[in-house]
């Protein structure tokens, strides 16, 4: 049966508001370094007592306590993770990794908001390069939130057209370079609460479309090639973020919502507004050892105008590039997207320094030409969690998911998914 966007939207948006409304009066947890999920809890639990990290077990391995020195327990940081990695993923193949993720407290005494920078670097087997730097920085006693998105791709790898309907078999070659710039500031005005404004740049050129060369007609002809486009606009945001870290998170909400206005007067190729609801929640079970279910709902949903085919809703598109697990980047593409994912965590080692999760997830791209969502894609898979850094709860996970069609493959993070 054929949904009506706008349903959909408004019913989306008003249970983001009620839950949000349910939790603007909700107590902050307070400040804590502890190194575990239960004192953030009833601290009842001697689950706290014994946890590790890497750093712990090459200690106990090579009984060399001077090699692996840690930061004392009150410093403010840096804390510098560095641990290049081989990996795989659907759209990628086999690359080499090389993440650094710098963590700090900008406000010494205080250190209530922990504030990072998530840079990569990466090379495949497709011959794609990207680099990127996904950074949260707070400022002014945590009163002001910086968040940037800078990246740079060089990217040949596949589309399949438009809709949630599409098949493997409608794969199209295409290569693309792209810079993306993008830049918020966010001030508290009220306990979790944040609002802002910020600036936004896509810019993708030496864009090719290999089955058209070939003389094959592709959704991405019929919805409009160029070999470069660019997409340039303003933003107004709000969030609420009542989480207790942002590395991984135990309890709390977060929903951030944002319109944005492409404009051609900042230069974008076309005027397009879209608008883009992240909501996400944690609820941390009562049990000896860590459990813990995360859920995920999103929205990206295009009100006017007509944006560049690479700049349109998609698997995995999103700001970390986690939507749909179980699919490759842009394996499904549309004026408008909803998401949802479900993610169980738990510990599978007492000490903390390994997890693991299950997940299942659902996606829609909506029709095109028109706007109905029609079809909906699963997604489902299990991965581990190995414990970084105990103190900042940063970890690696290793994912792997199904999808529909016999799509399926790996997904590498540094920190939880969500």
């Amino acid at each position: 049966m054929r949904v009506k966007i706008w349903a959909l939207l408004g019913i989306g948006f008003m249970l983001s508001l009620t839950a949000f409304a349910q939790n603007v009066n909700a107590t902050k947890m307070p400040p804590t370094d502890s190194l575990t999920v239960d004192s953030l809890t009833s601290g009842k639990s001697n689950y706290d007592n014994n946890q590790m990290d890497v750093t712990d077990l090459l200690r106990l391995v090579f009984k060399k306590p001077n090699w692996f020195k840690r930061k004392n327990e009150n410093s403010p940081g840096p804390f510098i993770v560095v641990i290049p990695y081989p990996s795989y993923t659907i759209a990628t193949g086999v690359e080499g990794v090389a993440p650094i993720n710098i963590s700090f407290y900008t406000n010494r005494k205080e250190r209530t908001q922990l504030s990072f920078f998530n840079n990569n670097f990466q090379y495949t087997q497709f011959k794609q390069i990207i680099a990127l730097s996904i950074s949260n920085v707070f400022l002014g006693h945590d009163k002001w939130e910086l968040i940037g998105d800078y990246r740079f791709y060089n990217f040949p790898t596949y589309t399949y057209g438009l809709g949630s309907e599409t098949t493997l078999l409608n794969e199209d070659r295409i290569s693309y370079n792209q810079v993306r710039f993008y830049q918020l500031a966010m001030r508290e005005v009220a306990r979790n609460v944040s609002v802002g404004i910020g600036y936004h740049l896509d810019y993708h050129y030496d864009i090719s479309d290999f089955n058209a060369q070939s003389g094959i007609v592709t959704d991405f002809q019929r919805y409009g090639f160029a070999t470069k486009s660019l997409s340039s606009g303003a933003s107004v945001n709000l969030l609420y973020d009542s989480r207790d870290n942002s590395n991984s998170p135990v309890k709390g909400f977060y929903i951030s919502a944002q319109f944005r206005a492409n404009l051609s007067a900042l230069g974008s190729n076309t005027n397009y507004n879209s608008i883009t609801i992240d909501c996400r929640k944690y609820i941390r079970f009562q049990t000896k050892w860590y459990t813990e279910l995360a859920l995920w709902g999103y929205a990206w949903i295009t009100t006017n105008g007509t944006p560049p085919y690479l700049d349109l809703p998609a698997t995995a598109a999103d700001m970390f590039n986690n939507t749909g697990r179980g699919y490759g980047l842009g394996r499904f593409r549309g004026m408008n997207m909803l998401y949802f994912e479900t993610e169980l965590r738990f510990s599978i080692l007492r000490s903390g320094l390994l997890g693991g999760v299950v997940f299942a997830n659902v996606e829609s791209l909506s029709d095109w030409p028109g706007n109905g969502f029609t079809t909906f894609q699963p997604g489902i898979g299990a991965g581990l969690r190995i414990k970084l850094n105990k103190k900042i709860k940063t970890s690696s996970a290793i994912d792997y998911g199904f999808g529909t069609g016999g799509s399926r493959g790996f997904a590498f993070n540094l920190n939880e998914v969500y």
